[in-house]
């Protein structure tokens, strides 16, 4: 397969096959990032990379600034794509950093499909009023999706400063190793959500970040699942599987294939 241009309900990915051949690391990975980009020029938000396991596959995450990344549900639904147009299967499961994760939905091997995985246990922590620095700033929570999430309620996702807010908080000492920034506001019977990623800025979507935000909603404010959450990318829906666990529902599109040259400028 190589290397291919995916979107997962507005996170861009290079989706890379290692399973014949290595795969690109540390500033690799940030070369890919900047050269693959699509219509609409928007540089990649990560690389996905495709291995070998004793069942099925693995996937490892990398962020464009070659960190890698904990956990990405959008991700996870991306190399789901993949290995469930070649298995002609409903579901498969994927060996992630967090653990084995399935993925299901029916696919085509062509256009875009509705798939959905689980994330496992989200955590949720009620935050006091030290955060809560800005105007528009209503309730604070923070979250544990595999990877680290401060959820705040806002009215208007839309204020000024966001991008700065999610920068600060990267070096707040409640979030050692830096934390993913979400703002959730209310927008007419729906929710609206702004993400800002640690290793990447603000994207068009986020996977875990919805699932943060979602538990929020429902632990903090008692909505009930499944919640819809409207991202500058797209919808996501999060919703919880009978032990629990939270289930991430969204698009899924292939752009196409990518070569080294291409991508990489050589």
């Amino acid at each position: 397969m190589g290397a291919r241009l995916v979107k997962g309900a507005g996170n861009l990915f290079v989706l890379f096959d290692a399973r014949a051949k290595a795969a690109p690391r540390g500033e690799e990975v940030t070369t890919w990032c900047e050269a693959a980009r699509d219509q609409a020029g928007r540089s990649a938000d990560g690389l996905l990379v495709i291995q070998e396991a004793e069942a099925g596959v693995r996937l490892s995450v990398w962020n464009a600034d070659g960190s890698l990344a904990a956990a990405c549900g959008n991700g996870l639904r991306c190399a789901g794509w993949l290995m469930l147009v070649e298995s002609g299967s409903e579901e498969v499961l994927i060996l992630a950093e967090t653990g084995p994760r399935w993925v299901r939905g029916p696919v085509t091997a062509e256009g875009a499909a509705r798939l959905t995985t689980d994330l496992g246990p989200v955590h949720i922590e009620a935050l006091g009023g030290e955060l809560l620095l800005l105007e528009r700033e209503r309730a604070a929570w923070r979250g544990d999706v595999g990877n680290p999430h401060c959820v705040f309620l806002v009215e208007d996702v839309e204020q000024p400063g966001f991008t700065e807010r999610g920068r600060a908080l990267q070096e707040h000492p409640l979030f050692k190793g830096g934390v993913n920034v979400g703002y959730v506001a209310q927008e007419g019977s729906g929710w609206r959500l702004r993400v800002y990623e640690r290793g990447v800025g603000e994207t068009e979507s986020c996977g875990t970040g919805a699932a943060a935000a979602a538990h929020a909603l429902h632990e903090g404010l008692g909505h009930p699942f499944p919640i819809t959450l409207s991202l500058t990318g797209g919808q996501l829906e999060v919703d919880q599987g009978p032990a629990g666990e939270a289930r991430l529902s969204g698009p899924v599109e292939d752009l196409g294939p990518l070569t080294l040259r291409a991508a990489a400028g050589s």
